[in-house]
């Protein structure tokens, strides 16, 4: 994956997307909170992060109660939305990549033990002749 895959989270000021670890956001009153978290390099002491805020959008919205006709609501900006998708690729391309290892680490162990077996059983017969 390249970096231009990512062109939100670029205009966003994150130099290299593939140094995101992790993100979590949350709503402060009608902001979206969003905090990205950087991989710690070696020599550093403490894992960077970096927190931006997007505005919500009020929106009315009708309702089918006759009392009240609107119901004032807000919704998540776009851009936020575009930030969000982007960093689920990267993450999610992450941890596919970890499983990917994991489940090449169990193979190539049944494989030692497989082949171990077999050596032992080709040096008994050598021994039994």
């Amino acid at each position: 994956m390249s970096a231009e895959k990512f062109p939100t989270l670029k205009e966003m000021g994150i130099e290299d997307p593939y140094d995101i670890q992790r993100y979590s956001s949350r709503i402060e009153n009608d902001i979206d909170v969003l905090k990205i978290y950087l991989h710690r390099h070696q020599g550093e002491w403490m894992a960077k992060s970096k927190k931006f805020k997007f505005k919500r959008a009020h929106k009315a919205v009708p309702t089918d109660s006759g009392f009240v006709p609107f119901r004032d609501t807000t919704e998540a900006s776009p851009y936020f939305l575009k930030a969000v998708a982007e960093l689920d690729q990267l993450v999610a391309g992450e941890k596919k990549a970890k499983d990917k290892k994991e489940h090449l680490i169990e193979e190539l162990d049944h494989l030692e033990k497989v082949v171990a077996r077999k050596v032992d059983e080709l040096r008994r017969r050598i021994d039994e002749l």
